[in-house]
């Protein structure tokens, strides 16, 4: 959860609870968020630009896994493949598994500790019905986080006992035989102690098949497709103590083709994830202090059908990763009349890397590990000074070692005015830079090939969010942002080749952003994205759009219980080592809320079935192949609160 509130525009103090509760009926700048400086203030104050989806935003426009929250983003593009979901950045490829953006539940690090996989699919810890709101920073984060802030940081905050409070259902059908469950149970207490209990299960027995496979195929390939996950969240928390326990298990079936008889069989990939965390928050020598530690743990275990021998054998890989996280955070306001002249921010966080293994043995056979451990600390202070009374000035530094390997300064700086509420001037400068992950250095080291250098980014963004003038104030809002990047020593990976540092990478572009709400529940948000990133070559990134639009529409059908949402995207053509040509895609939600225990809706994506090819992962992969409807029907309820 977000550290020591800040100072709210009046220069009292509020609740952290108030400002994360904070419902969402404007622009950004309208709301709080904790993310830009792990603090919770306005957003017209924070020190970045920070875009926000809300939970009336996940029911309203159906949105499905964190993937669609995601695609919701502006700057976000969300590439799908068989198996993972990834996450691109201003045109910036996403690398293997996400590495390059860090991923936070309530503040928890997710990125593991092999692959700096950040998951955002169906092996993400929650339902997404569970979410309160959804928060992403772009740009440099490690002055504030470390490693894997290079391109941005995505908070997801869970909902409180108040909007979860009772026994609640949440059930999503489709006509491929998809069926999504959510049970939970949530009290808080007179006293104010509260506590959460969540299952949620995800199960396609058909997934649908994204590689152009011949027809004459299908029918056999089809049944060897399916996907199924469960999940289970317990927590509580009482005064300024919370503790809270976690876990994911997903299992993906897909087709494989015997590599000596060219036979199609069938093998299954799993994921299985585990975290424990405890907190406490409160104040000690007129500091606002958190203190947090977590053990996380996460197996991925491939296995597939092998003929090259006399006799058919299954081959297992298994990645198994074991770590502690640690951190302590501390803020005071200091001097002036209202004491907050500045507000100094300092904190320290520790993980360590109690087991990471890779394994690669034929079942039945003694299996040859490869065993590597390690430790991270790092140390970071920011100052946010007050200039004037919506004048801020924030300076930052954090200094980041691994034992034995390497260890990065990271600085920041951002000028932020505010002439009034939701409007707000922002120039921001800063550094950020990623060590290769264990995977990455592990594959080297088999291949006999150096380490890849880390990677080193420096941004520079001007960003401008206010009303929208000659309309309503506070009815319409925009926002626009110019930023440029250089990022040094970008680790890539070809088909069947170790990683390597590429040439150094200029990326610059522009973000336009509206947002409009009228009548009695009208809203209209468009965002329109443009970037050109190239290497000192010349080349781009493979599959990197450099046009986006995106928007949302909002409107009550007959009152405020039944609403229609229509929403989508459309990307210009996309390069690689072929051409992508660019789409549009279309979905309309309908939301039917007769009483506040049930919700009823219905949605589509695709609104008319156009085919379309989308990039996968990195730039070698496959182009995953799309065509058709995939309609979603379902309900929540909402039992009586203790």
């Amino acid at each position: 959860m977000a550290g020591a509130p800040a100072l709210a525009q009046t220069g009292e103090l509020p609740s952290l609870e108030d400002l994360l509760r904070t419902e969402r009926r404007g622009a950004a700048a309208d709301v709080s968020v904790s993310t830009a400086s792990r603090q919770a203030q306005s957003a017209d104050l924070a020190p970045a630009v920070t875009h926000v989806v809300s939970r009336q935003d996940i029911a309203r426009l159906g949105l499905r896994t964190l993937g669609d929250v995601l695609r919701r983003m502006p700057g976000l593009e969300v590439r799908e493949d068989d198996e993972f979901t990834r996450v691109a950045v201003r045109g910036v490829a996403p690398g293997d598994f996400n590495g390059r953006v860090l991923f936070l539940l309530d503040g928890l690090r997710l990125n593991d500790n092999l692959y700096d996989g950040g998951p955002i699919n169906r092996e993400f810890y929650v339902d997404v019905s569970l979410i309160e709101r959804v928060e992403f920073t772009p740009g440099p984060g490690s002055a504030l986080y470390g490693g894997n802030a290079l391109l941005g940081v995505v908070n997801i905050v869970t909902q409180r006992a108040d909007t979860l409070a009772g026994p609640q259902a949440h059930v999503v059908l489709s006509p491929r035989g998809q069926v999504s469950t959510r049970l939970s149970y949530a009290q808080r207490l007179d006293s104010g102690a509260e506590w959460l209990a969540a299952f949620s299960s995800d199960e396609e027995p058909h997934t649908p098949l994204l590689f152009g496979e011949p027809e004459e195929y299908r029918a056999r390939l089809q049944p060897l497709e399916w996907d199924r996950a469960r999940r289970w969240l317990l927590g509580g928390r009482s005064g300024g103590l919370s503790l809270r326990v976690g876990g994911v298990q997903r299992e993906r079936g897909l087709y494989s083709f015997l590599p000596k008889s060219g036979d199609i069989t069938g093998s299954v990939n799993s994921l299985r994830e585990q975290f424990a965390q405890a907190g406490w928050e409160g104040r000690a020598a007129d500091w606002d202090l958190h203190l947090g530690l977590a053990w996380q743990q996460s197996r991925y275990r491939s296995e597939q059908a092998d003929d090259n021998e006399a006799e058919l054998r299954t081959s297992r890989f298994e990645a198994l990763g074991r770590w502690w996280l640690a951190e302590l955070r501390l803020a005071r306001a200091w001097g002036g009349p209202a004491g907050d002249s500045h507000t100094t921010s300092v904190g320290m966080d520790w993980q360590r890397d109690g087991v990471q293994r890779f394994r690669y043995v034929y079942l039945g056979e003694t299996p040859s590990d490869e065993n590597y451990a390690s430790q991270r600390l790092g140390f970071y202070l920011q100052d946010e000074w007050r200039l004037a009374e919506r004048q801020r000035l924030v300076l930052g530094l954090r200094q980041d070692g691994v034992h034995g390997g390497d260890s990065s300064w990271n600085p920041r700086a951002a000028w932020v005015w505010s002439p009034e509420p939701g409007q707000s001037l922002k120039l921001m400068w800063g550094t950020a830079f990623r060590a290769p992950n264990r995977f990455e250095r592990a594959l080297n080291q088999s291949a006999e090939a150096e380490a890849p250098r880390p990677e080193r980014l420096r941004t520079l963004e001007l960003a401008w969010q206010g009303p929208l003038p000659g309309l309503s104030a506070g009815a319409w809002s925009w926002q626009a942002s110019l930023f440029t990047s250089h990022l040094v020593n970008f680790i890539e990976r070809g088909s069947n080749k170790p990683y390597a540092n590429t040439a150094v990478a200029h990326s610059r572009g522009a973000e336009l952003g509206l947002h409009g709400h009228w009548g009695e529940g009208w809203q209209l948000q468009l965002s329109l994205m443009g970037q050109r990133n190239a290497a000192a070559d010349g080349s781009h990134q493979a599959y990197s759009p450099s046009q986006t639009l995106k928007w949302a529409l909002q409107m009550p059908v007959a009152g405020p219980a039944l609403r229609l949402s229509l929403s989508g995207w459309a990307t210009k053509a996309r390069f690689g080592d072929e051409q992508l040509p660019g789409y549009a895609q279309h979905q309309a939600h309908l939301l039917w809320q007769p009483s506040r225990r049930w919700d009823f809706f219905v949605g589509a994506e695709n609104v008319g079935g156009r085919a379309y090819a989308e990039a996968s992962g990195p730039g070698y992969s496959a182009p995953v192949q799309r065509q058709g409807t995939r309609w979603q029907a379902g309900l929540t309820w909402r039992g009586d609160a203790p």
